[in-house]
């Protein structure tokens, strides 16, 4: 089982004042800061869900379905759009059930980081961070999901920042990402993780 005192470390952390944007802009994609940002974001949450496997802390990345979408193909957080009266919470809670099949009644919360908008999908995502004591059964949702793959927290702290060039709008510009397992993680879930690295970074 993974050292619990972690999850009570990054609790503490996660009730304190956050890194916020300064650790987001690390991981933000070179001329997203001039995207214009409407007032009228849709509500989402995403799910960093932490589970005990081979003695240390990890979390499910899913790599979504090429469907056309403005987020298709990437890796992403389970999570979607908020639905109703429901919270982030429940919004986080529902989605990872639904993409990943992690069972709500068996995650513990323990916390947010900071909100990120998201201009291109017109969306304002708060990170929910949780835990579960049991050991997922992760089965992807096949009209979202291609694959899961999990990531310790020692694999994010000391997942090295690189760069590639995209063409867009008649000029080259620059996007940082994390090279995880052979996966490009960038755009918003980058973002998100690493001001999620900069809280772990303190306690592993």
């Amino acid at each position: 089982m993974a050292d619990h005192r972690i999850i009570d470390d990054l609790k503490t952390l996660l009730q304190a004042p956050l890194p916020g944007w300064e650790a987001q802009r690390l991981l933000m994609p070179e001329g997203r800061d001039t995207l214009f940002i409407p007032d009228d974001l849709h509500p989402a949450a995403v799910l960093i869900a932490l589970y005990s496997l081979e003695d240390e802390w990890h979390f499910p990345l899913i790599k979504r379905n090429t469907d056309g979408f403005a987020h298709s193909g990437q890796v992403a957080l389970p999570g979607g759009r908020q639905e109703g009266s429901e919270s982030d919470i429940e919004t986080a809670l529902r989605e990872a059930e639904e993409e990943v099949n992690l069972p709500s009644k068996h995650m513990q919360i323990i916390g947010k980081t900071s909100p990120l908008p998201i201009p291109v999908s017109r969306h304002l995502v708060q990170p929910v961070i949780g835990f579960t004591l049991t050991s997922p059964e992760f089965r992807p949702a096949p009209k979202e999901v291609e694959q899961i793959f999990s990531v310790s927290l020692m694999t994010l702290r000391d997942a090295e920042i690189k760069f590639e060039d995209h063409h867009f709008q008649g000029r080259q510009w620059k996007i940082p990402y994390f090279e995880i397992q052979g996966h490009k993680v960038w755009g918003a879930t980058a973002m998100i993780l690493s001001e999620f690295r900069e809280l772990i970074s303190k306690i592993i």
